[in-house]
C-alpha cells in the first residue's frame, strides 16, 4: 500500500514483478493514517483492499516479520490470503493487508453517494501530512502507479479521488497566489 516506500528487505518477498489482479477486492481510501500519511492531529487517508461485495528462507521471513509489524502494527492491517492472477492467467497464492471495521483507523464509507465520500475523503488528503511525506503525493503516485501498468484499470474510486484532490490542490494554489498579490498591492491592470 506504500508504492513508494518499498526498502530492499520488502523487495526480497517479490522474485519478480508481474501485472495482475485479485478477485473479490476494490481498492477504497478508507483508512485513517497517522504515522506515514498524517498525524494525530490531522490523520490522512490510505487505500485498503475492500473485499467487493459482489465478489467474493530467514531473510524473507525477517522481511515478512518486518512488513507484518508495519502494516498491522503501525497500519491496523489484518494479513489475509487470496489467489493472485497474472496478465497471463497464471494462480499464485499471496498475503494481502487489509482493514476491518474492528481496527480505530478504519473509516469506511462516510457519506451515502459515492461521489460524496471521495469530496470528504479529498479535503483529508490536501490537509494531511506524515513523516513519509503528503497524502496528496500518496494518492497521486498511487494512481500513476496503477494507471502506468493498466491504462484501461476502471478503478473509478481511485481515478475520482486522484481528480478531485487535483482540484483542490490547484484552486488551493490559485487562492495562494491571489492571497500573495493582494498582500504585496500588486493589480493586474497595472501590469
Amino acid at each position: 500500500m506504500f508504492p513508494e516506500e518499498q526498502n530492499v528487505e520488502e523487495s526480497r518477498l517479490v522474485e519478480c514483478r508481474d501485472h495482475g489482479h485479485i478477485k473479490g477486492f476494490q481498492r477504497k481510501f478508507w483508512q485513517n493514517n497517522k504515522t506515514h500519511r498524517g498525524t494525530e492531529e490531522k490523520p490522512g487517508r490510505v487505500a485498503i483492499l475492500h473485499e467487493a461485495e459482489e465478489d467474493g528462507a530467514s531473510d524473507i521471513e525477517d522481511a515478512k516479520q518486518k512488513l507484518d509489524t508495519r502494516e498491522t502494527v503501525l497500519g491496523g492491517y489484518v494479513s489475509i490470503q487470496t489467489t493472485f492472477y497474472d496478465e497471463y492467467g497464471v494462480e499464485s497464492d499471496v498475503s494481502v493487508f487489509t482493514a476491518t471495521p474492528d481496527n480505530d483507523l478504519y473509516v469506511g464509507q462516510i457519506c451515502d453517494h459515492p461521489h460524496d465520500d471521495v469530496e470528504h475523503i479529498a479535503t483529508q488528503v490536501v490537509g494531511a501530512q506524515g513523516r513519509a511525506g503528503t497524502n496528496a503525493e500518496y494518492v497521486i503516485k498511487l494512481a500513476n502507479n496503477v494507471r502506468r501498468p493498466f491504462p484501461n484499470e476502471d478503478d473509478d474510486h481511485l481515478f475520482l479521488l486522484e481528480k478531485k484532490v487535483t482540484e483542490k490542490l490547484s484552486n488551493r494554489s490559485r487562492t495562494v497566489q491571489i492571497n500573495y498579490e493582494q498582500l504585496n498591492g500588486i493589480n493586474h491592470h497595472d501590469i
